[in-house]
């Protein structure tokens, strides 16, 4: 995951209610934490990094298996697999010649198996996307 940098706190605290303790928390705290989860999925916005995650799922694999697996070039499934070490999301070991990755969160595999999962069901289904969603896609701004 990305370094997350301190902010000041605003004076404007919000006040919520969750499993009966109160938890105080500023704009600029939610401000970090959307910033955080916005960097972590955008991990998983671009389809040569999900290929990369799909083919060491389950497994610790060499550069060249990776490369093999997603057809993309060497140079450019490097440059995807440091940009996931730096962010926490897959380990790399060196055995002898070789450096060997592997899915270090399991809950970042975990999330996207999910969505994986369900949007392959529904292209499965035939089911479209809405025109709505699509622009919000293509925009960047919520439906509506």
């Amino acid at each position: 995951m990305a370094p997350v940098r301190k902010r000041r706190a605003s004076k404007d605290k919000r006040t919520t209610r969750g499993g009966g303790a109160e938890v105080g928390q500023t704009r600029d705290e939610l401000a970090e934490v959307f910033a955080a989860v916005a960097g972590y999925f955008h991990l998983l916005s671009d389809p040569t990094r999900l290929h990369i995650l799909h083919s060491i799922c389950d497994h610790e694999r060499s550069v060249s298996t990776i490369v093999e697996a997603t057809r993309a070039t060497q140079t450019n499934v490097s440059r995807h697999l440091a940009l996931l070490h730096q962010a926490g999301v897959v380990s790399r070991r060196r055995d002898g010649h070789s450096v060997l990755y592997a899915v270090a969160d399991p809950e970042f595999a975990s999330i996207c198996r999910g969505v994986c999962i369900r949007i392959a069901g529904r292209i499965a289904a035939g089911a479209p996307l809405t025109r709505e969603l699509l622009e919000f896609a293509a925009h960047g701004s919520s439906p509506g």
